[in-house]
């Protein structure tokens, strides 16, 4: 099974057993959907979780699991990242893609040249940005946008990106 992380648990809410999940994810009210399964990495093992309600709150996730109904039962909880099973998730439109799938491609120019491993992405205001780990150790960083980005080939671990001067 593979995990992929959708948020953190950063403090509790109330006393009745809630907690604040500072999300990671595009889809909140889809992952954080009552009755859905997540799973927390406490005590170094992935424990699954079933979600008992979900509301948002000022850019924060509020949600009770378990049927915990105590927040002393889920203090111990805080710092814990949550995560969703990779198999569970749904395909999505062309030309949209999970962060984590494009983590590890081999980043090349459209002329075929070795840039380096995409080791990132990153949310900015403006969009999203690519980090890519270059062969002498340096990091570049490239905007997930058409101009840069000509082509994602999942088959080949891929992607394709047309600098222009300096980028790189």
């Amino acid at each position: 099974m593979k995990y992929i992380e959708i948020g953190k648990i950063v403090g509790t809410h109330g006393i009745k057993g809630e907690v604040k999940i500072l999300p990671d994810t595009d889809f909140r009210s889809e992952r954080f959907k009552k009755n859905n399964q997540l799973y927390l990495q406490f005590q170094d093992r992935m424990m699954p979780i079933i979600i008992d309600s979900h509301r948002e709150f000022k850019n924060i996730e509020l949600v009770a699991f378990n049927q915990i109904k105590d927040i002393n039962e889920v203090q111990k909880y805080v710092g814990c990242l949550v995560y969703v099973d990779r198999d569970s998730l749904g395909d999505l439109p062309e030309n949209e893609f999970y962060y984590d799938d494009l983590i590890g491609m081999k980043a090349i120019t459209v002329q075929g040249e070795q840039i380096g491993i995409v080791e990132e992405l990153i949310d900015v205001p403006q969009g999203v940005i690519l980090t890519i780990r270059k062969a002498d150790g340096k990091t570049a960083m490239v905007p997930f946008v058409d101009e840069f980005i000509k082509a994602v080939r999942y088959e080949e671990k891929t992607i394709v990106i047309a600098p222009i001067e300096g980028l790189l």
